[in-house]
């Protein structure tokens, strides 16, 4: 079966960082020389890459990177460049790349933190070659400091609909599109709390409008904070408030993703087996969501059985309009699961990293991968009956893969222990680096509901005198009234019946 390819739009610097640490892992095979029998039996990278024209043996992220106009971009040259050579055992960074340790130290970018010795960007974390129509910037964002000062979702819908930015970024769009053998869609990362929430919900009437067959996968982000004072609170929650409002009228499917323990205050998003995890580094918490998409975007590439394309994955998880699912992982996953108490106790590992929900015990439907087990078969066999006995009335996919996830400078290797990685030399561990089990799972369940009541509550208690801003750029009270009567309605679609 041909592979159906699947462009990837990243939107804002959390989303950026995210999506850097995400293309680093998915690259492995195509960098490395010795590429393992493991990784070309399951997985097909067509799906997510395309190939370099000039260059036979390295492929581009079939990207869209779009991020505020700097003094750090890179100039856009008609031809493709390399970044930096890639060493997935050697832990010493590149010629080009951030220069990562584990005695880190901190500089700010806004009210985050990245953690790393000579980090200025996210182009410093990616190691690949990037085609010139995979990156873009924003041109018409006012102000001195717009890192700090794009903060609203209106400003990030005034600041697209200028003609010259849309279309732009229209035309690199349609680029990857008409390049591609048989385009499936879209999967959609953004910064939701700040003005690329507003650039996401523009950017989705347009591909609902040009490309209205396909598929559309957004991940909404939310950055974590170590304090976040009232007034920027209100401004996160009324930017979220809008952001599912959009997502709701035109994604196909969306999963919201933050470690940010604000959102709900009895949530502390620990990892268990992450040491010394801080939520509040976009360094450290992205390569913990980037693990988790690149565990469950696994089965859209997987060549074992039939490929599962996105129209598949995004129907097996919605029905009567329920677009929002939840997102959980364990990072790393317990590698000694052999019978059903030992599962038991890996999924104890198992932590939700959407806003707001803590478990999904009640669930209609969903999917859950399994990444880095060996006799899969077997496996299969067992984790089917394990989620029968769990989940009585839910309609469960599990999806089993040898393929671990991948160590990759500058993944931060500092907060996996050692002893988590998996010894099995049948995985070649010398061909494929450093590895480690993983678990990952999208859950269309009752929890979604009372996220989106707790959302609801939150937005009324917000006073309209701490939202001038949204005012003077653009939107009017009353379009703020009508956002919270339509959330309440989508909680409502998560009621029990």
């Amino acid at each position: 079966m041909a592979a159906k390819e699947v462009l990837t739009i990243q939107l804002g610097e959390f989303s950026n960082v995210i999506g850097a640490l995400w293309w680093n892992m998915q690259n492995v095979p195509a960098l490395s020389a010795n590429k393992s029998e493991i990784v070309d039996n399951e997985k097909d990278q067509s799906v997510f890459f395309r190939q370099g024209k000039s260059d036979k043996v390295a492929v581009n992220p079939r990207l869209l990177a779009v991020d505020l106009k700097g003094p750090m971009d890179f100039a856009i040259q008609n031809q493709e460049f390399n970044l930096s050579p890639l060493g997935i055992v050697d832990w010493i960074p590149g010629e080009h790349a951030a220069s990562l340790s584990e005695e880190i130290s901190s500089i700010s970018l806004g009210s985050c933190e990245f953690e790393s010795n000579d980090f200025h960007e996210w182009k410093a974390l990616l190691n690949n070659k990037l085609h010139p129509k995979s990156l873009s910037t924003l041109n018409n964002v006012q102000g001195v400091n717009p890192v700090e000062k794009f903060n609203l979702f209106s400003q990030g819908m005034a600041c697209v609909e200028k003609e010259d930015d849309l279309e732009y970024i229209e035309n690199q769009i349609r680029f990857f599109v008409e390049e591609s053998d048989y385009f499936q869609g879209f999967n959609i990362l953004f910064d939701a709390d700040n003005g690329f929430g507003g650039v996401a919900s523009k950017l989705l009437q347009l591909i609902k409008q040009e490309y209205s067959t396909k598929m559309t996968f957004a991940v909404p982000l939310f950055p974590a904070h170590s304090t976040c004072e009232s007034a920027r609170r209100a401004e996160r929650l009324t930017n979220l408030g809008l952001v599912v409002d959009a997502l709701f009228e035109d994604s196909s499917m969306f999963s919201p993703v933050s470690l940010d323990p604000l959102w709900c205050s009895n949530n502390s998003r620990k990892f268990s087996e992450l040491h010394n995890l801080k939520p509040t580094s976009i360094y450290q918490a992205g390569a913990v969501i980037a693990t988790a998409l690149d565990t469950i975007f696994f089965p859209l590439q997987a060549k074992k059985g039939s490929l599962l394309s996105l129209t598949d994955f995004v129907k097996k998880l919605t029905s009567d309009g329920r677009k929002a699912v939840g997102m959980s992982c364990a990072i790393p996953l317990w590698n000694r699961v052999s019978n059903l108490e030992s599962l038991n106790s890996a999924f104890v590992e198992v932590t939700s990293v959407t806003p707001c929900v803590e478990t999904f015990r009640d669930c209609w439907t969903q999917q859950l991968v399994w990444r880095g087990l060996p006799n899969t078969s077997d496996f299969q066999s067992l984790v089917d009956f394990w989620s029968r006995i769990q989940w009585k009335r839910t309609t469960t996919f599990n999806c089993v893969f040898r393929t671990p996830s991948s160590l990759v400078k500058p993944y931060p290797k500092f907060f996996l222990d050692s002893a988590k990685l998996v010894e099995d030399s049948s995985w070649s561990p010398s061909k494929i680096g450093p590895h480690f089990c993983t678990f990952g799972g999208l859950h269309s369940s009752v929890s979604l509901g009372h996220s989106l009541k707790y959302l609801h509550t939150e937005l009324s208690k917000i006073e309209g005198r701490s939202l001038q801003k949204f005012f003077s750029s653009g939107l009017e009270q009353d379009d703020l009234l009508e956002n919270r009567d339509r959330i309440i309605g989508y909680a409502e679609l998560y009621e029990e019946n």
